[in-house]
């Protein structure tokens, strides 16, 4: 049974929907005409079916039901620049009734500036309350910035970025952390929908308050889109990822050695709808064969998920 307190956030991420649209609607015609100024939303709705019983990283939750949206604004002052502002709420409902439901509330501040025809760049500043890491099975606060580069010509395209981050624990003793992340993707496109990506990653996380919390992490991540009927596409991808803790013993380890973690994810998803504006469903599972060095987080797990949502 959904909790009272989950109606009440889907409740406001419809709000944001709603009050995004009526912006929309009044914003100036000479705006719009000129095309230099947008209002957007997003509301989204999603469900997990997970063997996992702990938080594997900020992207992945539990066995939940959650809901999520935003609602933003874009500006181009030229052809050649984009200011992006934006504010998001989500919440996460628990199966596991042990923890509470996670209440996430955000906003952004986006500058994207095209350097020449071939050349973009991309700074953001952020700050959310109430994430799920890796680190932990309470949530955190994070601030964070941000810069990317990419370079596109024809149907090839090469993303890098890096990423500065601070996080503050919800713990009963208070402790932060701070660290960085770097990622690198190249996309190679094939047709409408149809693409193939190389994503790699590596993230470091340290915290003097609370030595638990630093860890070190890396992966790397092929998928394919093939679209098979109109607007409908099925995106097979592999995934593997590694991760190592500064102070954590691995528990049943015979060496006493500091604990280490990895899997290997064959996976896939179907995605249906538009990226732009218009309604949008995705169905995703995958099947993790884990290693671990501590006894108890070395078994294999499935984990399937649901999404359902509207851009306008």
């Amino acid at each position: 049974m959904v909790k009272i307190e989950t109606m009440k956030w889907a409740a406001k991420a419809v709000l944001a929907m709603s009050l995004a649209t009526g912006l929309w609607a009044i914003s100036p015609a000479s705006a719009k005409d000129d095309g230099n100024f947008d209002v957007f939303a997003r509301v989204e709705l999603r469900a997990v079916q997970s063997d996992l019983d702990f938080n594997e990283g900020d992207d992945v939750d539990s066995s939940g039901f959650g809901a999520s949206g935003d609602v933003g604004a874009q500006w181009e002052p030229n052809e050649k620049t984009k200011v992006r502002v934006k504010i998001d709420a989500s919440v996460f409902d628990y199966h596991d009734k042990s923890r509470d439901t996670r209440e996430s509330i955000g906003g952004t501040i986006q500058l994207t500036h095209q350097v020449s025809e071939e050349i973009e760049l991309r700074m953001r500043a952020r700050r959310v309350e109430n994430i799920a890491v890796l680190e932990t099975l309470a949530t955190a606060d994070q601030s964070s910035a941000d810069a990317r580069l990419q370079w596109e010509r024809g149907d090839d395209r090469i993303r890098l970025s890096a990423q500065y981050r601070e996080r503050e624990y919800d713990l009963s003793t208070p402790a932060k952390g701070h660290g960085y992340r770097l990622d690198a993707q190249y996309s190679r496109r094939l047709g409408s929908y149809h693409w193939i990506r190389l994503d790699l990653r590596h993230e470091e996380m340290d915290s003097k308050d609370s030595p638990r919390r630093s860890y070190r992490r890396s992966g790397a991540r092929i998928k394919y889109s093939l679209p098979i009927a109109k607007r409908l596409r099925v995106r097979p991808s592999l995934e593997y990822r590694e991760w190592k803790y500064d102070s954590r013993i691995a528990r049943g380890d015979p060496d006493g050695s500091l604990r280490e973690d990895s899997f290997v994810a064959p996976g896939v998803d179907i995605a249906w709808g538009r990226d732009s504006r218009g309604l949008y469903a995705s169905a995703s599972a995958e099947y993790r064969l884990r290693k671990s060095n501590d006894e108890r987080y070395g078994d294999d797990a499935i984990r399937v998920g649901l999404r359902i949502g509207y851009r306008f």
